[in-house]
């Protein structure tokens, strides 16, 4: 119980940072120039934004529920009046059976084809459903078989990662295509040498990093009225522990959904979800996964 209220504290302070830096943040004054046919504006758009999801996962299993927001300062719209060009700051709070997750992020799209994300994440392990693991060396396995032996083993720990985030667009008639990187920096307190990383699902070494790529290509099958869309299309994966020397490869398809601009006072709402198999996985291979969520913002 001590643990828990401690967390809890953590989690209290860690959120009304957040927000005070949300709030209180100074926009950056930007002119964009009017040569490409892009509207441009003395002074920046002002926009918040809050978010709330809620994702499940099959093989490995997980759920995990998010909110947050964010403050964008829009310097540039196109032709269909969606930012070009700005600069973003927010905060984002995660919880799940495992543990829960503090994050800090600025974001940046000089270009439309060009977005740049920088993030840092706190973590408690609360010592149970498989956070913090602990291994003894990359060799180790840890299927689903693996992890029941090691139930019971679960460390109360704190965790911290870096991420910095480059994602590409580029369009083809009515394809869209969508290149985004990871590179995720790890320090974990807990016993080591090697841990369970649950969000990439492999094992990373303390003050180790990750390297992932995702290739994602969105078909619009289905127009409604206003943002009311439907996308699908294909999917691959690529990620590699670097100290552990693991990768994995998935390739599937996905959807990605939203039915109308608002629902019960709830703006844009989103389903989307990943189906697929693991083509090159130490634990995994040639297994069906499954990604499953649903969102919806909250404009200001």
């Amino acid at each position: 119980m001590r643990v828990l209220l401690t967390t809890m504290k953590m989690v209290r302070v860690f959120f009304i940072f957040c927000m005070a830096i949300f709030l209180n943040s100074a926009p950056q004054p930007a002119f964009a120039d009017t040569s490409d046919g892009k509207t441009p504006s003395p002074a920046p758009d002002i926009q918040t934004t809050y978010t709330a999801d809620l994702a499940a996962m099959m093989n490995p299993d997980g759920l995990m529920l998010m909110a947050g927001g964010y403050r964008r300062w829009v310097q540039e719209t196109d032709e269909k009046g969606m930012p070009a060009r700005y600069t973003q700051a927010g905060f984002g709070l995660g919880i799940n059976p495992a543990f829960a997750k503090g994050s800090l992020h600025a974001q940046w799209q000089p270009a439309v084809f060009f977005n740049l994300r920088m993030e840092y994440d706190l973590y408690r392990f609360f010592g149970s459903n498989y956070g913090l693991l602990s291994f003894p060396d990359a060799r180790a396995k840890f299927g689903k078989d693996e992890l029941e032996d090691l139930k019971g083993s679960e460390e109360k720990a704190t965790g911290h990662r870096g991420l910095i985030q480059p994602t590409l667009y580029a369009k083809a008639g009515p394809l869209l295509i969508i290149n985004q990187t990871d590179l995720a920096y790890y320090r974990f307190s807990g016993d080591g040498p090697y841990f369970l990383d649950l969000e990439y699902d492999t094992l990373v070494k303390d003050g180790d990093y990750v390297l992932a790529n995702r290739t994602q290509f969105f078909i619009p099958t289905w127009k409604g009225a206003g943002a009311a869309i439907l996308y699908v299309g294909p999917y691959y994966e690529i990620t590699n522990a670097h100290d552990a020397d693991l990768t994995r490869q998935r390739v599937g398809g996905q959807l990605y959904w939203v039915p109308a601009d608002t629902l019960w006072g709830m703006d844009k709402p989103r389903i989307y979800s990943q189906l697929g198999v693991n083509i090159q996985d130490r634990n995994r291979e040639d297994e069906m996964y499954l990604t499953l969520g649903f969102g919806v913002d909250f404009n200001r």
